[in-house]
């Protein structure tokens, strides 16, 4: 075998199983940070799947299901809240003044009765988790340190201020109390921080974006042109995630995943026959940037549903100029690959065409079956 088609054969292969993972995965959560004159609190709905130890990073693990989950008996809840809160300490750190503050973990949803945890459209297990901190007196900062081992981002929503957001690995100053012991101000928005969210969405989160991208450069793998098309499609979604995460538009959120895929499915295999670029494949990637402003909606727009429409701003711009970022990376890279490959260039063109729209159709109908 040639040592050109080896590399060549991956990229396809790669290409094909990037569509096709679709394990249940977690991008992000969310907790709500308020103060009490007892406590400073952290609360939010966390989905049970990735709390529990036995169904972390397994790809083949499926979501648990809320009407089972609350058909379970008081045993089995002990066990199961005993594994969440050793859990939320691996995660969760805080310390105040450079000391290592504990914390409590309750559960409100056991509160009511008979047990009701949090609606979820698709029957995904949800329960309401909340941290207590003991106020500390000042001076010192709270901080709160992510330290997330499957890539989801954390979202924190204060009272006051913008929310924020953080990557595995980072930190967030939640107060600061100054000498008299009243706190001076809130977590505040960092838009370097909504940047690196927008970017993840896409590297290495968004399998459907990547495809989507890969299958622009195919068709004409020219650096100029290819910056100009990812600018427009960068333009288009960023309209429509601006006017879901204002409400302004409504959406079922499954239609546009099975549209996304089939955005997928055309751009591959409209490259097979298309031999340049031109005005209407042009208008396609605008009419499928709106498309998919509406997928990352999904995500952000649940993020800052809680969140004052005042406080939109930081979030939105920080979370497009990360896609977009996101975007020229992958486009550098690809071109970059093949430029190395150039002898090989038309046969990557036609094979990572066909490996993009399999992927689409594939994930197409995988979508449209959970419709049933």
């Amino acid at each position: 075998m040639s040592s050109h088609l080896v590399p060549l054969i991956t990229f396809a292969l790669i290409l094909l199983n990037t569509g096709l993972t679709r394990a249940h995965k977690i991008d992000s959560m969310e907790f709500n940070f308020r103060e009490s004159s007892e406590f400073w609190i952290l609360e939010g709905e966390i989905d049970l799947t990735y709390m529990l130890p036995e169904f972390r990073g397994d790809p083949d693990a499926e979501a648990l299901s809320r009407k089972e989950m609350m058909e379970l008996s008081a045993e089995d809840w002990s066990v199961i809240h005993e594994k969440i809160e050793k859990t939320a300490k691996k995660l969760l750190a805080f310390n105040f003044a450079d000391e290592e503050l504990s914390y409590l973990v309750s559960f409100p949803d056991f509160d009511k009765t008979p047990l009701l945890l949090p609606e979820e459209q698709q029957d995904v297990a949800l329960i309401t988790l909340r941290l207590l901190l003991e106020p500390r007196a000042g001076p010192g900062t709270l901080t709160l340190f992510w330290l997330d081992d499957l890539d989801a981002q954390l979202i924190i929503i204060p009272e006051k201020g913008d929310p924020y957001v953080a990557l595995p690995g980072g930190e967030i100053s939640l107060l600061m109390v100054d000498e008299s012991g009243d706190p001076t101000h809130g977590a505040q928005g960092d838009l370097f921080a909504w940047i690196k969210s927008g970017f993840a969405h896409v590297v290495p989160l968004g399998a459907d974006h990547i495809l989507f991208i890969l299958g622009i450069f195919l068709l004409c793998p020219r650096l100029k042109p290819l910056l100009g098309q990812s600018l427009l499609f960068t333009l288009a979604h960023s309209i429509t995630l601006t006017m879901a995460v204002k409400g302004w538009v409504s959406f079922n959120t499954t239609y546009i995943e099975i549209l996304i895929a089939t955005s997928i499915a055309w751009v591959g295999i409209e490259n097979l026959w298309l031999k340049k670029i031109g005005k209407r494949r042009v208008i396609l990637i605008f009419a499928f940037g709106l498309l998919h402003g509406l997928g990352f909606a999904s995500v952000l727009g649940e993020i800052l549903e809680s969140v004052d429409s005042s406080r939109h701003v930081l979030p939105l711009v920080g979370f497009n100029i990360g896609v977009e970022i996101a975007q020229v990376a992958i486009l550098v890279v690809a071109w970059i690959v093949m430029r190395y490959l150039k002898s090989w260039q038309k046969p990557i063109q036609i094979l990572g065409s066909i490996a993009i729209a399999a992927a689409g159709i594939l994930w197409m109908f995988e979508r449209i079956s959970t419709l049933s």
